[in-house]
């Protein structure tokens, strides 16, 4: 198949795509009453339609248990970060151990930049 800049081939690719049963887990955007095409899945992403549960979960949880919430309960806070590494993990190609699960790109590259960025007199760019 080769490319056609056209919208029966995109309907086409559409048609095709083998993970197109997942569109219906997320919410779309509307702007103006109408249909987006949504590109922006490096910073935030679309919603999952379960997200709203589980958060109200969490906030129930943090409401009854305050920081208990850490250690007691069917799903302690303490160990989500292995629970996603696991999950992880496999889409990297790593082993749990070897992979972190932290905050949003910027702040990570923030973190990484002040443990060894110590700007001196004129030497103080990053190429």
């Amino acid at each position: 198949m080769q490319y056609q800049p056209t919208p029966e081939f995109a309907r086409q690719l559409d048609e095709q795509d083998s993970l197109k049963h997942l569109r219906n887990q997320f919410l779309m955007p509307r702007h103006n009453g109408m249909d987006v095409i949504y590109l922006c899945g490096n910073s935030l992403g679309l919603q999952p339609a379960s997200a709203q549960k589980y958060i109200a979960e969490q906030l129930s949880a943090w409401q009854n248990k305050g920081v208990e919430g850490w250690f007691d309960g069917d799903a302690p806070w303490l160990g989500y970060h292995k629970e996603v590494a696991a999950l992880a993990a496999p889409i990297v190609g790593a082993k749990n151990t070897e992979i972190a699960i932290m905050n949003s790109l910027t702040v990570n590259l923030h973190l990484l930049l002040v443990s060894f960025y110590k700007p001196i007199g004129k030497r103080y760019k990053i190429l």
